[in-house]
């Protein structure tokens, strides 16, 4: 269970690397529009449990 858990670490970690290289590009921060930045900001908070209570 400990490995999948580093397993799911690790790949949060890299796609927010990545996502993180695609948004500093000047290129991709000129075509994304105000939805574009709404849509990524669900991404990041529509997984945060600021009550630390299991939901399944």
């Amino acid at each position: 269970m400990l490995a999948l858990h580093l397993l799911q670490s690790s790949l949060v970690l890299i796609n927010t690397q990545f996502l993180q290289a695609v948004l500093r590009d000047p290129q991709w921060a000129g075509k994304l529009t105000a939805a574009d930045w709404r849509g990524l900001s669900l991404l990041f908070w529509s997984r945060v449990n600021p009550y630390a209570i299991s939901s399944g």
